[in-house]
């Protein structure tokens, strides 16, 4: 996770939370956890290429098409909380494919360990 991801995410945070207050655009419902755990399985362990589930349609989707969907319903907010430029960023990242979940898993893949990992992600925030 570099800085400029982490600020990134936490403008889409921000317009998120923005888009949700203002527009409340559902009601939660019991059922929207009954899929809870394996969409967030799919996301932890395919990162972007996982496949989530809508619990009221039963339609299954990848990942990338349900977050860039997402970023283009919380755009005007992002706008006008100043937010813009991080959720560009963050849509340029997931349409180009790169992910900080496929960074790691190729790092792992060539010979890299979890000590490996974690240290080079140590000297990314210390700024090496």
């Amino acid at each position: 996770l570099t800085l400029s991801h982490a600020v990134n995410m936490a403008g889409l945070i921000q317009a998120t939370a923005h888009w949700l207050l203002t527009e409340r655009p559902f009601k939660h419902q019991e059922k929207d956890y009954l899929l809870y755990k394996f969409n967030r399985f799919q996301a932890c362990r395919y990162g972007l290429e996982g496949v989530i589930t809508d619990p009221h349609t039963g339609d299954r989707r990848p990942l990338t098409e349900d977050t860039l969907r997402l970023l283009e319903k919380i755009a005007p907010s992002a706008h006008k909380i100043g937010a813009s430029s991080a959720i560009e960023a963050l849509h340029r990242q997931v349409a180009s494919g790169l992910n900080e979940a496929q960074l790691m898993r190729d790092f792992v893949a060539d010979g890299g360990s979890l000590i490996g990992l974690v240290k080079k992600h140590c000297e990314i925030w210390a700024g090496d």
